[in-house]
Protein backbone atom coordinates (compact mmCIF):
# COMPACT_ATOMS: atom_id res chain seq x y z
CA UNK A 1 0.00 0.00 0.00
CA UNK A 2 1.67 3.14 -1.15
CA UNK A 3 0.60 6.02 0.97
CA UNK A 4 1.90 9.50 2.05
CA UNK A 5 0.77 8.21 5.58
CA UNK A 6 3.17 4.66 5.07
CA UNK A 7 6.27 7.09 6.32
CA UNK A 8 4.63 6.41 9.69
CA UNK A 9 6.46 5.22 9.48
CA UNK A 10 5.11 6.70 32.59
CA UNK A 11 6.68 7.63 34.37
CA UNK A 12 10.39 7.13 35.61
CA UNK A 13 10.74 5.45 38.85
CA UNK A 14 10.94 9.05 40.47
CA UNK A 15 7.74 9.43 42.49
CA UNK A 16 7.67 13.41 41.48
CA UNK A 17 7.80 12.70 37.43
CA UNK A 18 4.37 10.27 38.39
CA UNK A 19 2.49 13.50 40.23
CA UNK A 20 3.89 15.59 37.73
CA UNK A 21 2.33 14.10 34.69
CA UNK A 22 -0.93 13.13 36.88
CA UNK A 23 -1.61 16.71 37.33
CA UNK A 24 -0.60 17.70 34.19
CA UNK A 25 -3.28 15.36 32.32
CA UNK A 26 -5.92 17.39 35.34
CA UNK A 27 -5.21 20.27 33.83
CA UNK A 28 -5.29 19.64 30.20
CA UNK A 29 -8.80 18.11 30.77
CA UNK A 30 -9.85 21.08 33.20
CA UNK A 31 -8.58 23.39 30.08
CA UNK A 32 -10.63 20.96 27.42
CA UNK A 33 -13.91 23.23 27.89
CA UNK A 34 -12.77 26.28 27.54
CA UNK A 35 -10.24 24.96 24.25
CA UNK A 36 -13.71 23.41 22.72
CA UNK A 37 -15.33 26.75 23.87
CA UNK A 38 -12.26 28.93 22.03
CA UNK A 39 -11.74 26.59 18.63
CA UNK A 40 -15.56 27.45 16.93
CA UNK A 41 -15.54 31.02 14.91
CA UNK A 42 -18.91 32.70 15.53
CA UNK A 43 -21.98 33.39 13.29
CA UNK A 44 -22.56 37.28 13.43
CA UNK A 45 -26.37 37.73 13.24
CA UNK A 46 -26.78 40.86 11.63
CA UNK A 47 -23.75 39.81 9.33
CA UNK A 48 -24.29 40.56 5.74
CA UNK A 49 -26.17 37.51 3.71
CA UNK A 50 -25.86 36.58 0.17
CA UNK A 51 -28.19 34.18 -1.03
CA UNK A 52 -27.12 31.51 -4.04
CA UNK A 53 -30.28 29.78 -5.49
CA UNK A 54 -28.97 26.84 -7.56
CA UNK A 55 -29.54 27.53 -11.45
CA UNK A 56 -29.51 23.78 -12.96
CA UNK A 57 -26.93 23.75 -14.44
CA UNK A 58 -23.52 24.70 -13.65
CA UNK A 59 -23.35 26.90 -10.00
CA UNK A 60 -19.58 27.77 -9.99
CA UNK A 61 -19.70 31.69 -11.11
CA UNK A 62 -22.34 32.34 -8.72
CA UNK A 63 -20.57 30.78 -5.92
CA UNK A 64 -17.45 32.23 -6.46
CA UNK A 65 -18.86 35.67 -6.94
CA UNK A 66 -20.79 35.52 -4.18
CA UNK A 67 -17.33 34.56 -2.01
CA UNK A 68 -15.84 37.75 -4.03
CA UNK A 69 -17.88 40.41 -3.32
CA UNK A 70 -18.39 39.11 0.14
CA UNK A 71 -14.17 39.74 0.48
CA UNK A 72 -14.44 42.97 -1.30
CA UNK A 73 -17.16 44.14 1.12
CA UNK A 74 -14.63 44.04 3.81
CA UNK A 75 -16.91 42.50 6.57
CA UNK A 76 -18.54 40.27 8.20
CA UNK A 77 -20.70 38.36 5.66
CA UNK A 78 -22.91 35.16 4.89
CA UNK A 79 -23.40 33.33 1.84
CA UNK A 80 -26.25 31.19 2.07
CA UNK A 81 -27.47 27.92 -0.01
CA UNK A 82 -30.50 27.19 -0.01
CA UNK A 83 -32.23 23.29 -0.16
CA UNK A 84 -31.24 21.56 -3.37
CA UNK A 85 -28.03 20.68 -5.65
CA UNK A 86 -25.68 22.75 -7.02
CA UNK A 87 -22.98 21.63 -9.32
CA UNK A 88 -19.82 23.42 -10.00
CA UNK A 89 -17.16 22.64 -12.76
CA UNK A 90 -13.73 24.59 -11.25
CA UNK A 91 -11.73 24.75 -8.23
CA UNK A 92 -13.63 27.58 -5.97
CA UNK A 93 -10.31 30.01 -4.49
CA UNK A 94 -11.48 32.39 -1.65
CA UNK A 95 -8.95 34.70 -0.23
CA UNK A 96 -9.44 36.24 3.04
CA UNK A 97 -13.08 35.14 3.99
CA UNK A 98 -14.10 36.49 6.85
CA UNK A 99 -17.91 35.21 7.09
CA UNK A 100 -20.24 32.05 7.00
CA UNK A 101 -20.47 29.66 4.27
CA UNK A 102 -23.88 28.05 4.88
CA UNK A 103 -26.41 25.40 3.38
CA UNK A 104 -29.96 24.33 5.04
CA UNK A 105 -28.48 21.31 6.58
CA UNK A 106 -26.59 17.44 5.40
CA UNK A 107 -28.56 16.16 2.76
CA UNK A 108 -30.75 19.15 1.81
CA UNK A 109 -28.03 21.37 0.15
CA UNK A 110 -25.72 18.72 -2.04
CA UNK A 111 -22.89 20.23 -4.27
CA UNK A 112 -21.52 18.04 -6.92
CA UNK A 113 -18.64 18.27 -8.36
CA UNK A 114 -19.30 17.85 -12.85
CA UNK A 115 -15.63 15.85 -13.58
CA UNK A 116 -12.76 17.06 -15.55
CA UNK A 117 -11.57 19.91 -13.25
CA UNK A 118 -8.33 21.44 -14.35
CA UNK A 119 -5.54 19.90 -12.58
CA UNK A 120 -2.54 22.35 -11.79
CA UNK A 121 -0.28 23.79 -13.26
CA UNK A 122 2.83 24.21 -11.29
CA UNK A 123 5.06 21.37 -9.21
CA UNK A 124 4.29 21.04 -6.36
CA UNK A 125 0.79 22.88 -6.26
CA UNK A 126 1.31 24.89 -3.41
CA UNK A 127 4.42 26.80 -4.76
CA UNK A 128 1.74 28.94 -7.17
CA UNK A 129 -0.61 31.77 -6.17
CA UNK A 130 -3.84 30.36 -5.96
CA UNK A 131 -6.36 30.73 -8.60
CA UNK A 132 -7.49 30.04 -11.75
CA UNK A 133 -4.54 30.04 -13.81
CA UNK A 134 -2.81 27.30 -11.65
CA UNK A 135 -6.09 25.83 -9.20
CA UNK A 136 -5.23 23.23 -6.19
CA UNK A 137 -6.67 20.02 -6.51
CA UNK A 138 -10.01 20.97 -4.25
CA UNK A 139 -13.43 21.69 -4.71
CA UNK A 140 -12.70 24.84 -2.21
CA UNK A 141 -9.70 26.21 -1.56
CA UNK A 142 -10.08 29.25 1.66
CA UNK A 143 -6.52 31.25 2.04
CA UNK A 144 -6.44 33.17 5.22
CA UNK A 145 -9.59 34.41 6.62
CA UNK A 146 -11.84 33.61 9.61
CA UNK A 147 -14.70 32.05 8.67
CA UNK A 148 -17.46 28.87 9.22
CA UNK A 149 -18.93 26.71 6.80
CA UNK A 150 -21.74 24.61 8.03
CA UNK A 151 -25.19 22.44 6.74
CA UNK A 152 -23.87 21.01 3.14
CA UNK A 153 -23.25 17.99 1.65
CA UNK A 154 -20.32 17.71 -1.06
CA UNK A 155 -20.06 15.08 -3.32
CA UNK A 156 -17.81 13.61 -5.88
CA UNK A 157 -18.01 10.61 -7.62
CA UNK A 158 -16.17 10.93 -10.54
CA UNK A 159 -13.24 7.96 -10.68
CA UNK A 160 -10.69 10.75 -12.09
CA UNK A 161 -12.55 14.57 -10.68
CA UNK A 162 -9.45 16.00 -12.22
CA UNK A 163 -8.85 16.16 -16.32
CA UNK A 164 -5.21 14.98 -16.21
CA UNK A 165 -2.58 13.39 -14.00
CA UNK A 166 -0.99 15.95 -11.42
CA UNK A 167 2.33 14.62 -9.09
CA UNK A 168 2.04 14.72 -5.23
CA UNK A 169 6.14 15.79 -5.12
CA UNK A 170 6.62 14.62 -1.58
CA UNK A 171 5.42 10.89 -1.79
CA UNK A 172 6.03 10.86 -5.50
CA UNK A 173 2.41 9.74 -6.71
CA UNK A 174 1.17 11.06 -9.83
CA UNK A 175 -3.13 10.97 -9.87
CA UNK A 176 -5.65 12.67 -11.00
CA UNK A 177 -7.81 12.70 -7.23
CA UNK A 178 -8.54 15.81 -5.74
CA UNK A 179 -6.36 16.76 -2.35
CA UNK A 180 -9.81 17.15 -0.27
CA UNK A 181 -13.07 18.87 -0.89
CA UNK A 182 -12.52 21.54 1.64
CA UNK A 183 -8.64 22.89 1.73
CA UNK A 184 -7.62 25.70 4.50
CA UNK A 185 -4.02 27.41 3.75
CA UNK A 186 -2.22 30.26 4.13
CA UNK A 187 -0.31 31.53 7.06
CA UNK A 188 -2.95 32.37 9.64
CA UNK A 189 -6.50 31.69 9.38
CA UNK A 190 -9.62 30.45 11.95
CA UNK A 191 -11.77 27.97 10.74
CA UNK A 192 -14.95 26.12 12.04
CA UNK A 193 -16.30 23.40 9.78
CA UNK A 194 -19.44 21.88 11.33
CA UNK A 195 -22.30 19.32 9.90
CA UNK A 196 -20.64 18.67 6.52
CA UNK A 197 -20.77 15.76 4.75
CA UNK A 198 -17.93 15.00 2.08
CA UNK A 199 -18.91 11.93 0.17
CA UNK A 200 -15.92 10.52 -2.13
CA UNK A 201 -15.83 7.50 -5.04
CA UNK A 202 -13.20 4.87 -6.14
CA UNK A 203 -10.66 6.44 -8.13
CA UNK A 204 -6.20 6.08 -8.89
CA UNK A 205 -5.43 7.61 -5.62
CA UNK A 206 -3.40 4.78 -3.79
CA UNK A 207 -5.55 2.79 -6.55
CA UNK A 208 -8.47 2.87 -4.58
CA UNK A 209 -10.08 6.68 -3.73
CA UNK A 210 -10.97 9.69 -5.87
CA UNK A 211 -10.10 12.18 -2.84
CA UNK A 212 -6.77 11.84 -0.30
CA UNK A 213 -9.13 14.28 2.39
CA UNK A 214 -12.89 14.68 3.19
CA UNK A 215 -10.79 18.42 4.35
CA UNK A 216 -7.22 19.05 4.39
CA UNK A 217 -5.91 21.92 6.67
CA UNK A 218 -2.30 23.00 6.19
CA UNK A 219 0.42 25.72 5.99
CA UNK A 220 2.28 25.19 2.90
CA UNK A 221 2.05 28.24 0.86
CA UNK A 222 5.22 28.81 0.45
CA UNK A 223 7.06 32.63 -0.48
CA UNK A 224 8.39 32.94 -3.60
CA UNK A 225 11.61 31.07 -4.44
CA UNK A 226 10.90 27.91 -1.87
CA UNK A 227 10.65 24.83 -4.07
CA UNK A 228 11.65 21.89 -1.44
CA UNK A 229 8.47 20.64 0.50
CA UNK A 230 10.64 19.07 2.87
CA UNK A 231 12.35 22.52 3.89
CA UNK A 232 11.09 24.50 6.80
CA UNK A 233 7.69 25.12 5.74
CA UNK A 234 6.08 28.16 6.86
CA UNK A 235 3.29 26.95 9.47
CA UNK A 236 0.12 27.62 9.21
CA UNK A 237 -1.26 29.43 13.05
CA UNK A 238 -4.89 29.43 14.44
CA UNK A 239 -8.11 28.10 15.83
CA UNK A 240 -9.67 25.04 13.69
CA UNK A 241 -12.17 23.12 14.40
CA UNK A 242 -13.83 19.74 12.72
CA UNK A 243 -17.20 18.94 14.11
CA UNK A 244 -20.54 17.16 13.47
CA UNK A 245 -19.39 15.94 10.13
CA UNK A 246 -19.15 12.71 8.18
CA UNK A 247 -16.46 11.14 5.76
CA UNK A 248 -17.45 8.69 3.67
CA UNK A 249 -15.11 6.89 0.79
CA UNK A 250 -12.15 8.63 1.04
CA UNK A 251 -8.21 7.94 1.90
CA UNK A 252 -8.30 9.97 5.36
CA UNK A 253 -11.78 11.87 6.63
CA UNK A 254 -9.83 14.94 7.44
CA UNK A 255 -6.08 15.63 8.02
CA UNK A 256 -4.08 18.96 9.85
CA UNK A 257 -0.49 19.60 8.97
CA UNK A 258 2.52 22.04 9.43
CA UNK A 259 0.42 23.74 12.24
CA UNK A 260 1.88 26.29 14.68
CA UNK A 261 0.82 27.50 17.79
CA UNK A 262 -2.48 26.90 16.83
CA UNK A 263 -5.42 25.30 18.53
CA UNK A 264 -7.70 21.96 16.68
CA UNK A 265 -10.08 20.20 17.98
CA UNK A 266 -11.68 17.56 15.99
CA UNK A 267 -14.99 15.71 17.72
CA UNK A 268 -18.06 14.07 17.06
CA UNK A 269 -17.47 13.01 13.36
CA UNK A 270 -18.06 9.67 11.47
CA UNK A 271 -15.37 8.22 9.16
CA UNK A 272 -16.34 5.19 7.03
CA UNK A 273 -14.97 3.06 4.69
CA UNK A 274 -11.57 4.59 4.61
CA UNK A 275 -7.95 3.69 5.80
CA UNK A 276 -7.60 6.64 7.64
CA UNK A 277 -9.86 8.49 9.91
CA UNK A 278 -8.73 11.87 11.63
CA UNK A 279 -4.82 12.73 11.19
CA UNK A 280 -2.46 16.09 13.01
CA UNK A 281 1.06 15.97 11.59
CA UNK A 282 4.05 18.09 11.86
CA UNK A 283 2.53 20.51 15.18
CA UNK A 284 4.34 23.01 16.87
CA UNK A 285 3.21 24.69 20.35
CA UNK A 286 -0.21 23.22 19.21
CA UNK A 287 -2.97 21.93 21.43
CA UNK A 288 -5.21 18.97 19.88
CA UNK A 289 -8.31 17.70 20.84
CA UNK A 290 -9.55 14.36 18.78
CA UNK A 291 -12.97 13.31 20.66
CA UNK A 292 -16.11 11.36 20.46
CA UNK A 293 -15.28 10.58 16.88
CA UNK A 294 -16.68 7.19 15.41
CA UNK A 295 -16.47 4.93 12.58
CA UNK A 296 -15.14 1.84 10.77
CA UNK A 297 -10.75 2.03 9.63
CA UNK A 298 -8.96 -0.85 7.69
CA UNK A 299 -5.70 -0.56 6.80
CA UNK A 300 -4.22 2.91 8.17
CA UNK A 301 -4.96 4.79 11.47
CA UNK A 302 -8.08 5.91 13.33
CA UNK A 303 -6.59 9.09 14.94
CA UNK A 304 -3.08 9.56 14.26
CA UNK A 305 -0.81 12.32 15.72
CA UNK A 306 2.58 12.31 14.33
CA UNK A 307 6.22 14.29 13.64
CA UNK A 308 7.28 13.41 10.40
CA UNK A 309 8.44 15.89 7.75
CA UNK A 310 9.99 19.18 9.07
CA UNK A 311 13.58 19.35 9.40
CA UNK A 312 13.71 22.85 12.14
CA UNK A 313 13.27 21.45 16.26
CA UNK A 314 9.46 22.06 16.84
CA UNK A 315 8.03 23.62 20.09
CA UNK A 316 5.99 21.38 22.61
CA UNK A 317 2.78 19.81 21.43
CA UNK A 318 0.28 18.36 23.50
CA UNK A 319 -2.84 15.88 21.84
CA UNK A 320 -5.71 14.67 23.77
CA UNK A 321 -8.03 11.52 22.54
CA UNK A 322 -10.48 10.69 24.03
CA UNK A 323 -14.10 9.11 23.84
CA UNK A 324 -13.81 8.23 20.30
CA UNK A 325 -15.16 4.55 18.98
CA UNK A 326 -13.91 2.68 16.02
CA UNK A 327 -14.20 -0.43 14.06
CA UNK A 328 -10.86 -1.84 13.16
CA UNK A 329 -9.84 -4.29 10.53
CA UNK A 330 -7.23 -5.54 8.38
CA UNK A 331 -4.37 -4.45 10.46
CA UNK A 332 -5.39 -0.97 11.01
CA UNK A 333 -4.32 1.18 14.25
CA UNK A 334 -6.97 2.42 16.52
CA UNK A 335 -4.36 5.56 17.82
CA UNK A 336 -1.05 6.34 16.14
CA UNK A 337 1.36 8.67 17.63
CA UNK A 338 5.06 9.08 17.21
CA UNK A 339 7.80 11.79 17.17
CA UNK A 340 10.33 10.87 14.65
CA UNK A 341 11.72 13.52 13.48
CA UNK A 342 15.15 12.81 15.24
CA UNK A 343 15.17 9.24 12.91
CA UNK A 344 14.28 11.19 9.92
CA UNK A 345 16.74 13.89 9.87
CA UNK A 346 18.59 13.45 12.76
CA UNK A 347 17.58 16.65 14.72
CA UNK A 348 17.16 16.35 18.16
CA UNK A 349 13.18 15.10 18.71
CA UNK A 350 11.19 18.40 20.26
CA UNK A 351 9.02 16.58 22.85
CA UNK A 352 5.42 15.94 21.78
CA UNK A 353 3.10 14.53 24.82
CA UNK A 354 -0.04 12.82 24.21
CA UNK A 355 -3.39 11.55 26.30
CA UNK A 356 -5.20 8.40 25.13
CA UNK A 357 -8.16 8.30 27.92
CA UNK A 358 -11.60 6.44 27.20
CA UNK A 359 -11.49 5.33 23.75
CA UNK A 360 -12.88 1.91 22.89
CA UNK A 361 -11.80 -0.33 19.79
CA UNK A 362 -13.13 -3.30 18.12
CA UNK A 363 -10.43 -4.94 16.43
CA UNK A 364 -10.56 -7.88 13.66
CA UNK A 365 -7.36 -8.76 12.85
CA UNK A 366 -5.55 -12.39 12.30
CA UNK A 367 -3.46 -13.14 15.34
CA UNK A 368 -0.08 -12.21 14.98
CA UNK A 369 2.07 -10.40 16.86
CA UNK A 370 2.91 -7.96 14.94
CA UNK A 371 3.44 -4.27 16.07
CA UNK A 372 2.26 -2.25 13.06
CA UNK A 373 -1.25 -3.97 13.78
CA UNK A 374 -1.18 -2.89 17.20
CA UNK A 375 -4.57 -0.70 18.17
CA UNK A 376 -2.41 1.81 20.34
CA UNK A 377 1.14 2.31 19.27
CA UNK A 378 3.41 5.12 21.14
CA UNK A 379 6.96 5.71 19.66
CA UNK A 380 9.36 8.17 20.64
CA UNK A 381 6.92 10.26 22.67
CA UNK A 382 8.00 12.49 25.74
CA UNK A 383 5.32 11.23 27.89
CA UNK A 384 1.83 9.07 26.70
CA UNK A 385 -0.99 8.23 29.23
CA UNK A 386 -2.87 5.66 27.58
CA UNK A 387 -5.72 5.07 30.26
CA UNK A 388 -8.95 3.48 30.54
CA UNK A 389 -9.24 2.13 27.22
CA UNK A 390 -10.81 -0.94 25.96
CA UNK A 391 -10.14 -3.02 23.73
CA UNK A 392 -11.85 -6.50 22.22
CA UNK A 393 -11.43 -8.47 20.00
CA UNK A 394 -9.10 -9.28 17.02
CA UNK A 395 -4.74 -10.94 17.43
CA UNK A 396 -2.78 -7.88 17.24
CA UNK A 397 -0.89 -6.32 20.17
CA UNK A 398 -3.38 -3.99 22.29
CA UNK A 399 -0.85 -1.22 23.24
CA UNK A 400 2.42 -1.00 22.06
CA UNK A 401 5.32 1.60 23.67
CA UNK A 402 8.88 1.88 22.66
CA UNK A 403 11.38 4.06 23.17
CA UNK A 404 9.57 6.70 25.12
CA UNK A 405 8.29 7.31 28.88
CA UNK A 406 4.69 6.08 29.31
CA UNK A 407 1.82 5.64 31.66
CA UNK A 408 -0.47 2.97 30.60
CA UNK A 409 -3.29 2.39 33.75
CA UNK A 410 -6.98 1.19 34.11
CA UNK A 411 -7.36 -0.63 30.55
CA UNK A 412 -9.10 -3.33 29.54
CA UNK A 413 -7.66 -5.74 26.95
CA UNK A 414 -9.27 -8.61 25.95
CA UNK A 415 -8.50 -11.21 22.83
CA UNK A 416 -5.68 -9.41 21.82
CA UNK A 417 -2.16 -11.18 20.05
CA UNK A 418 -0.05 -9.63 23.71
CA UNK A 419 -1.80 -7.20 25.72
CA UNK A 420 0.25 -4.35 26.18
CA UNK A 421 3.70 -4.79 24.79
CA UNK A 422 7.08 -2.50 26.32
CA UNK A 423 9.67 -2.96 23.82
CA UNK A 424 13.15 -1.49 24.07
CA UNK A 425 10.88 0.80 26.69
CA UNK A 426 12.47 2.62 30.11
CA UNK A 427 10.55 4.00 33.10
CA UNK A 428 7.09 2.84 31.71
CA UNK A 429 4.34 2.83 35.07
CA UNK A 430 1.75 -0.21 33.90
CA UNK A 431 -0.54 -0.26 36.67
CA UNK A 432 -4.17 -1.20 37.12
CA UNK A 433 -4.81 -3.51 33.72
CA UNK A 434 -7.32 -6.00 32.98
CA UNK A 435 -5.77 -8.55 30.05
CA UNK A 436 -7.63 -11.31 29.33
CA UNK A 437 -7.73 -14.18 26.38
CA UNK A 438 -4.32 -12.64 24.81
CA UNK A 439 -3.04 -15.36 22.13
CA UNK A 440 0.45 -15.20 22.70
CA UNK A 441 1.08 -12.73 26.15
CA UNK A 442 -0.87 -10.93 28.80
CA UNK A 443 2.19 -8.29 28.65
CA UNK A 444 5.50 -8.46 27.58
CA UNK A 445 8.80 -6.25 27.91
CA UNK A 446 11.59 -7.28 25.28
CA UNK A 447 14.35 -5.66 23.78
CA UNK A 448 13.38 -6.15 20.20
CA UNK A 449 12.84 -2.78 18.16
CA UNK A 450 10.04 -4.62 16.49
CA UNK A 451 8.95 -1.71 14.80
CA UNK A 452 11.74 -1.59 13.01
CA UNK A 453 12.68 2.39 14.19
CA UNK A 454 16.71 3.10 12.66
CA UNK A 455 18.21 2.64 16.05
CA UNK A 456 20.22 -0.11 18.09
CA UNK A 457 17.95 -1.96 20.62
CA UNK A 458 17.95 -0.81 23.79
CA UNK A 459 17.14 -3.48 27.35
CA UNK A 460 13.75 -2.56 28.62
CA UNK A 461 14.85 -1.19 31.77
CA UNK A 462 13.24 0.14 34.94
CA UNK A 463 9.70 -0.11 34.00
CA UNK A 464 7.15 -0.75 36.69
CA UNK A 465 4.66 -3.63 36.52
CA UNK A 466 2.23 -3.61 39.22
CA UNK A 467 -1.10 -4.19 40.26
CA UNK A 468 -2.26 -5.71 36.27
CA UNK A 469 -5.10 -8.71 36.25
CA UNK A 470 -3.38 -10.95 33.71
CA UNK A 471 -5.63 -13.93 33.10
CA UNK A 472 -5.57 -16.84 30.38
CA UNK A 473 -2.58 -15.65 27.90
CA UNK A 474 -2.45 -18.64 25.47
CA UNK A 475 1.70 -18.88 25.88
CA UNK A 476 2.57 -16.63 29.02
CA UNK A 477 0.54 -13.93 31.07
CA UNK A 478 3.88 -12.47 31.55
CA UNK A 479 7.07 -12.59 29.64
CA UNK A 480 10.14 -10.83 30.12
CA UNK A 481 13.29 -11.66 27.56
CA UNK A 482 15.46 -11.43 30.39
CA UNK A 483 17.27 -8.58 29.54
CA UNK A 484 17.45 -5.21 31.05
CA UNK A 485 17.66 -4.17 34.71
CA UNK A 486 15.63 -2.85 37.28
CA UNK A 487 12.60 -3.53 35.85
CA UNK A 488 9.75 -4.21 38.68
CA UNK A 489 7.04 -6.79 38.65
CA UNK A 490 5.12 -6.48 41.59
CA UNK A 491 1.26 -7.56 42.79
CA UNK A 492 0.20 -8.85 39.59
CA UNK A 493 -2.84 -11.43 39.22
CA UNK A 494 -1.67 -13.71 37.33
CA UNK A 495 -1.18 -17.91 36.48
CA UNK A 496 2.21 -17.91 33.93
CA UNK A 497 5.01 -16.45 33.48
CA UNK A 498 8.75 -17.18 32.08
CA UNK A 499 10.89 -16.31 34.83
Amino acid sequence: MESRKKTRSIVSSSSKLILASVIAVMFLLALSPLFIQSSSSSAYSNSKITTVVPNGHDDTTDIQAAFNTCVASDQWCTIQLVKGTYHISSQITVYGFHGNFVGKGQGLTTIEALGNMPAPTSTPFWTALLGPSDPWPALFTFEGGSFAISGMTINDTFSTPITSPWLYTIFGESTTALEASIEVTGQQASASIDHVTANGAAGDWDGAWNMVDGIHIWGTVLPSGWTDPLADIPPLTGTFSITNSIFNFMEEGAFANFLSNSNVAMRNNIVTDSWYGLGIGNISNTNVLLSGNEGTITYGTAIEVEQLVLKSDLLSSTAIMTDNNFQLSQGANGVFVADLGQFNFGITSTPLSAVVSGNVFQNSYPAGNNPFASVIVSLELESTIVSSNAIAGGGSPGVYITDGLGTVIGNAITGADTGVWLDSASSVLLVGNVIKNSVEYGIAVTSTNAFGLPITPSPSSNNFIVGNLVHKSGTYDLYWDGLGTGNVWHGNYYSTSNF
